[in-house]
């Protein structure tokens, strides 16, 4: 059976942050481990077992599935006020009516997911590393970027010293580069002149472009609000002991 249905997404979230709620949902739903998920520009599909997705896509339905599936598509149609709209369809193996009740069930846990943040922060602090995650899980893998206070001592060689730095996750790091790319990389499109394995120097001057940036990221985000001004106080601090704070990623 296939049931679908159409959910009207606040105008104030970005598809990214629509997408990382959908997520959210589906984590919650078949476990951090346990599912199977494509995405695509505007689409989501997520299944317990890979080879049921590949049913799916073969035959319209996942015919041997051992868990439901489901599908995501947003489309850009405007309504009233402009926003995207996203199509939500589940399907399982069974032909039986009764799953249309669970199903409405399903809708309105998924209404609700959309409506409210999917997470608050979660932050670890060591003497020389402060981790902080937003939509970070850790079956995520380890891939991500450390800020760390640059400082030269007299003889023009980096301070052992400098201060604390800050660990982020790719999945988080992502909104946070819409406002480096502000200065990084310098007069160029894309991700060419930013190195994700070493050290990308960025000067006090420059953090004050990257951090007007962010304060309109976090209205037009609202649910990673609480997450961009964490990352934006520690900035405003660790500038009041260096000039330079550089991004090194591990990827």
């Amino acid at each position: 059976m296939r049931y679908d249905t159409e959910i009207a997404c606040a105008s104030y979230l970005t598809l990214h942050e629509q997408k990382l709620r959908i997520k959210s949902f589906l984590i919650e739903y078949f476990g951090t481990a346990d599912f199977f998920l494509a995405e695509t520009g505007f689409s989501i599909t997520a299944v317990q077992e890979e080879t049921a997705f590949f049913e799916w896509i073969n035959a319209g339905r996942p015919d041997r599935a051992t868990k439901d599936l489901f599908h995501f598509k947003w489309t850009e149609r405007e309504r009233r006020s402009g926003h995207f709209l996203l199509k939500c369809s589940f399907s399982n193996r069974l032909e039986d009516n009764n799953r249309q009740k669970q199903f409405e069930k399903i809708v309105l846990q998924m209404k609700e997911r959309m409506q409210h943040p999917t997470s608050t922060l979660y932050i670890n602090q060591n003497e020389k590393l402060i981790e902080v995650r937003q939509f970070h899980h850790r079956a995520d893998g380890k891939i991500g970027y450390g800020l760390y206070p640059y400082a030269e001592d007299e003889n023009g060689h980096r301070s052992e010293n400098p201060g604390v730095g800050l660990w982020i996750y790719r999945m988080d790091f992502h909104l946070l580069y819409e406002g480096i790319k502000e200065v990084y990389p310098r007069k160029v499109k894309g991700f060419e002149n930013f190195d994700d394995t070493g050290m990308n120097f960025i000067s006090k001057s420059e953090w004050k472009v990257i951090l007007d940036r962010w304060s309109k990221l976090a209205i037009t985000n609202p649910s990673s609000g609480e997450f961009i001004d964490y990352v934006s106080r520690w900035v405003i601090a660790t500038l009041e002991q260096v000039d330079e704070i550089a991004i090194e990623g591990n990827l």
